[in-house]
């Protein structure tokens, strides 16, 4: 695991503010929110768990005080800024001083609902709980990509609904994205948020992301795949012909492999190896399906076209909604240039030449975990909302800026509160169940269920209640 000093998880200018709050703060509320005017006006809340599992459950140690105020006079040139008796504290009770609450994950949440809170529960916290903003936020990542990739999913579901197999779509579109993020954390993480939606991945860091954080096995499935490496060191020509007769005779014959078909030309590996007498007969006889990946092309007309030339291979029926299936040998994956509008649109194009969406699967990489994914694609934020004096009165927080409107803070403390079937924001004295539920408090950690948060987001794909 790769070292990381939490105290350091922060913002350098976050270790000043124990210097700036009003005198005799004893205790900070904050709240994080998706703010409205983002991409998407829902999100599927995801990540917060991890977080917190991977960030908050190790105790601070001597060696990290020692570190942090190391780095902080490094940083700001005095050791003034570091308060070195709040960070003994945390060490001496061996745990955070905080309650973070939290919307069950995998809930479809409206923006500009709170999504989590945390307050200080130690009076001489009060002024450093905001520091922890900048591991918090974190969450903003694996939220929006379970959010567009739960899009992506809603968006397929009317054509597998009306043209094939609903009980395919877990396995439509499959995460190509480890290698292609900027780090491996983004890697389990995003590749864990895809997770909650689909069940196809190649990304094994997600898979272990699962099984290490929510306790849940085997949710990730990948199949046999030859990639470029594999093609080419077989040669062109007759090379392609071993090439395909190999993978053929070495895998599990019940089981689904996947094969790469754009090393050299598409359509002649399709026609004349994929076509012979040998090899297709090889392939009919095989239990398993054997799904061709063009690489390179146009990614909406290549597959299609690759579609078509199976189809005069191997033969298609006309399944009970009147759509075109291959023969089921043989499928198509397409995993170059998909995102999520090129996604629904290689499906529409699909449809509208009489084709069941059963045809084909998708890989997508940067389009799934990176491409255009930013904090503010959702427009996360944190903000104080609440604070108690020594005296023990309370007063609200709030940001109300005059040239951004829409950066307004919510002020007092929260529930979120289910009312007309929609999740809503009230103050914590109205009336109501609240929803959000505690995850960490004072050293105690209580879990969701993966099984929980594939229910939640699954009942919101389908509209049930």
């Amino acid at each position: 695991m790769t070292y990381q000093n939490p105290i350091l998880n922060t913002d350098a200018y976050k270790l000043t503010h124990w210097k700036e709050y009003p005198e005799g703060l004893t205790k900070l509320y904050s709240y994080g929110e998706a703010r409205k005017g983002g991409v998407f006006d829902q999100t599927i809340f995801f990540g917060l768990q991890m977080v917190i599992h991977d960030h908050f459950l190790e105790p601070i140690t001597d060696e990290m005080i020692d570190e942090a105020e190391k780095i902080a006079e490094l940083t700001f040139g005095t050791k003034e800024y570091f308060n070195r008796p709040v960070w003994e504290k945390v060490r001496d009770l061996g745990y955070w001083p905080v309650k973070i609450t939290t919307i069950p994950e995998g809930t479809l949440v409206p923006t500009g609902t709170v999504l989590f809170t945390l307050e200080s529960t130690e009076p001489w916290f009060a002024t450093t709980l905001n520091a922890l903003e900048t591991m918090l936020m974190h969450v903003w990542y694996p939220t929006t990509i379970a959010t567009n990739d739960f899009f992506i999913k809603k968006d397929l579901v009317p054509f597998f609904k009306n043209t094939g197999n609903i009980t395919n779509l877990p396995w439509a579109v499959n995460d190509f994205g480890l290698r292609g993020v900027t780090s491996l954390q983004a890697g389990e993480r995003g590749g864990a948020a895809h997770l909650v939606n689909f069940q196809g991945t190649d990304n094994m860091a997600a898979d272990l992301a699962i099984e290490r954080i929510y306790d849940y096995s085997g949710r990730g499935q990948s199949v046999w795949a030859t990639e470029h490496s594999v093609a080419t060191s077989y040669g062109p020509e007759q090379g392609e012909f071993e090439y395909l007769n190999a993978q053929l005779d070495r895998s599990d014959e019940n089981t689904a492999i996947s094969i790469v078909i754009d090393s050299y030309d598409t359509f002649a590996f399709i026609k004349d190896v994929v076509g012979s007498d040998e090899i297709k007969s090889k392939i009919i006889a095989r239990p398993g399906r054997v799904v061709f990946r063009p690489d390179s092309g146009n990614p909406i007309d290549t597959p299609l076209q690759v579609i078509e030339e199976l189809g005069k291979i191997f033969g298609y029926k006309e399944n009970e909604k009147g759509y075109k299936v291959l023969n089921s040998n043989v499928g198509v994956i397409q995993g170059d240039g998909m995102k999520r509008e090129s996604i629904k649109e290689l499906y529409q194009k699909l449809t509208d030449l009489g084709w069941s969406a059963d045809n084909i699967v998708v890989g997508s990489g940067g389009g799934l975990l990176q491409e255009g994914f930013t904090r503010d694609t959702e427009r996360f934020a944190l903000k104080a909302s609440y604070g108690e004096r020594e005296d023990g009165t309370g007063f609200n927080i709030q940001k109300k800026p005059k040239t951004d409107a829409s950066k307004t803070s919510k002020a007092g403390k929260f529930k979120v509160i289910l009312e007309e079937g929609s999740l809503k924001t009230v103050s914590i004295d109205d009336e109501g169940e609240n929803i959000l539920r505690t995850i960490y408090e004072d050293g105690s950690y209580y879990p969701d269920d993966f099984e929980n948060i594939i229910r939640r987001a699954e009942a919101a794909c389908f509209d049930e209640e």
